[in-house]
């Protein structure tokens, strides 16, 4: 029996966001209203606000961002922060980062004797969906993601540290996460200050019964979303053992699982795949499809005994 894999298996639409940036309320440069409106002018369907929620001024506030006001029919914000407490080792402040999104607005920021995992366990508690940000950006080690692999996943790019430092990418991590049977799903963002060119690049695409907050992040929180900076994929089914991938135009289209396992085609254009994972030595799978000018595309992984 024919099976389309989340988020293609509801007659829902997929709605097109960023769930990592940052205002003039922190140390973005742009107001709330500025950058409602640039991403609006993009073709997007919501954005998180993601202030840095710490006690230093000179970069973050001491409250999560409301921007509940610029909410409209056809666009809204998600109340979130951008997490911080002591203990990370590669920083120069010493510093974890996590993306909160769905937080309530009365949600306090860390004090500074708070741990890594005691904050994650709050904001899950709170409702968030809890993202490890940027692991590339500040050299998270294997055993700090471990420590922090009680989020819900990982951001796998951004757009942002991408661009202005060369460290963008945490597929890397993701994986090693995944190998530990961590079930985490990935993002991709901006982490959008506006200092750049920085906002535009890397967004989820949601599928959801309802344009708000509270709809979108339950969507996230049950996989219901792909990660792109600018790939598309249209639809992934199963039949027995047999995976189809539909995207848009790509030249690159690959199947990963633990190890080196992996299955791939290669082409111009192709808008198309079929693998036989019949042999495929891995409980879980990811497609990544690839365009001609390396637009990305990254489904969550998808773990076959859910499956069957």
């Amino acid at each position: 029996m024919p099976m389309l894999l989340p988020p293609f298996d509801q007659d829902t639409p997929l709605y097109r966001g960023n769930l990592h940036g940052h205002t003039d309320l922190s140390d973005g440069h742009k107001t709330c209203a500025e950058a409602v409106n640039f991403y609006q002018n993009l073709g997007y369907d919501f954005i998180a606000l993601s202030d840095h929620l710490w006690d230093d001024a000179s970069f973050a506030s001491t409250t999560v961002t409301d921007a509940s006001a610029l909410d409209g029919d056809d666009f809204i914000t998600i109340p979130s922060a951008e997490l911080h407490c002591l203990g990370k080792r590669y920083d120069q402040d010493g510093l974890w980062h996590l993306v909160a999104n769905g937080l309530p607005l009365d949600f306090k920021m860390a004090s500074r004797e708070e741990t890594i995992t005691h904050m994650i366990s709050r904001a899950r508690e709170a409702g968030a969906y809890v993202s490890i940000a940027h692991p590339e950006w500040y050299a998270m080690t294997t055993d700090e993601a471990l420590i922090a692999s009680s989020a819900h996943a990982v951001e796998v790019f951004n757009y942002s540290a991408a661009i202005e430092s060369g460290r963008g990418l945490g597929i890397g991590t993701a994986d090693i996460l995944l190998h530990e049977g961590k079930r985490m799903s990935f993002t991709a963002t901006d982490d959008s200050h506006f200092r750049s060119q920085d906002a535009g690049g890397g967004w989820i695409m949601v599928g959801s019964d309802d344009l708000t907050a509270s709809a979108l992040v339950d969507a996230i929180k049950h996989g219901r979303h792909y990660s792109s900076t600018g790939a598309e994929i249209h639809a992934l089914l199963m039949q027995g053992d047999d995976l189809h991938v539909a995207c848009s135009p790509a030249n690159h289209i690959i199947v990963s699982g633990i190890g080196y396992a992996a299955l791939s085609a290669q082409g111009q254009n192709m808008t198309y795949a079929d693998f036989d994972l019949s042999g495929f030595s891995s409980p879980y799978f990811r497609v990544t499809v690839i365009g001609k000018n390396g637009q990305t595309a990254w489904s969550n992984p998808y773990w076959l005994d859910q499956l069957r």
